[in-house]
């Protein structure tokens, strides 16, 4: 295993939003490298708090390592953000109606460096591997995935996921293929695409990219656990609780910004009504109606920064 690295996206700006203060508490649900956590630890230490969740436990361990120096008060949870309430729970910590909370949240939707480089771990097609692409390195591999899944079930997340309008004809290649047991490496799948989508060109992505998108959000259930975080939440933040978010696909940033609108417009009352009837209150603001992106600079430092979409809430 080559040494975890991953470079922090819209860093500063997530600072910003946060602005992290000595004797806080932090919530990291994608822990990663640390690279965003040991900025906030830097700045809520000596007194402050952490919790860090990452399902991949190389970005664990990497993570204990980095965040070690600043001697904060720590739990590392090995678990997806799907699990946050029971895992929160089952470690005694209190959530907001129990007087515990948090005063910082930040959510980075992204795979880490660390993740695509290892070729290993089958994220990536620039390099012959098994095609694998479990973020938490456990359970059903990309390759048993594809092997089982009905060639229309394929289609319907080829065209979800990543707008593939070959979807139906690549569905049924892939699946006929793997079921033969002859599509094992990220090279084969690539090869794959291009005979149906068309070999690269210069100045455009690789076919395959969004190819790889869809299979790895299926085999992560990636949808699924940003649904089950923006849902649970809200019940981990203190009052004045600031929560950020980076996303970097189209489906991750709607979901995000229609889980914060409705955060702060609950009502459900038909417009018709003049007054509102159903009562819910509104949890807090958004920081800014637009999402943040990457700068010229980062982008120049970074180009894996170009689809970031950074949103924030802080919560009444």
């Amino acid at each position: 295993m080559s040494e975890f690295h991953h470079i922090p996206v819209l860093l500063n700006d997530v600072l910003s939003q946060l602005s992290p203060k000595p004797g806080q508490s932090y919530l990291d649900v994608t822990l990663g490298g640390a690279g965003h956590a040991s900025e906030v630890a830097s700045r809520i230490a000596p007194d402050g708090t952490i919790v860090g969740f990452d399902r991949d436990p190389d970005a664990q361990a990497a993570a204990q390592a980095r965040l070690a120096p600043f001697g904060l008060q720590s739990v590392f949870i090995q678990a997806s953000f799907m699990d946050l309430d029971e895992a929160l729970r089952a470690r005694g910590i209190p959530d907001r109606a129990a007087g515990g909370g948090f005063d910082l949240a930040l959510a980075d939707f992204g795979l880490s460096s660390h993740q695509i480089d290892e070729v290993s771990r089958g994220f990536s097609f620039q390099t012959e591997a098994p095609l694998d692409m479990r973020m938490s390195q456990a359970g059903e591999t990309a390759a048993e995935f594809l092997a089982r899944v009905s060639d229309t079930e394929l289609a319907d997340i080829l065209y979800e996921y990543s707008d593939i309008r070959q979807s139906r004809a690549l569905a049924r290649k892939i699946t006929e293929r793997a079921r033969a047991g002859t599509l094992q490496t990220t090279t084969q799948l690539a090869e794959l695409c291009c005979g149906i989508m068309g070999y690269p060109r210069p100045g455009h992505p690789h076919p395959a990219t969004r190819v790889f998108q869809a299979i790895r959000i299926a085999v992560n259930d990636e949808f699924g656990a940003i649904d089950a975080f923006l849902r649970d939440i809200p019940r981990w933040m203190k009052p004045g609780g600031r929560l950020c978010i980076i996303s970097f696909h189209s489906g991750e940033d709607r979901r995000v910004k229609e889980a914060m609108n409705k955060w702060q417009n609950p009502c459900t009352c038909p417009p018709r009504l003049p007054v509102c009837v159903c009562h819910k209150v509104p949890l807090g603001h958004v920081i800014a109606k637009k999402p943040v992106e990457a700068s010229p600079s980062e982008l120049a430092e970074n180009s894996r920064a170009r689809s970031a979409k950074l949103r924030g809430f802080v919560f009444d």
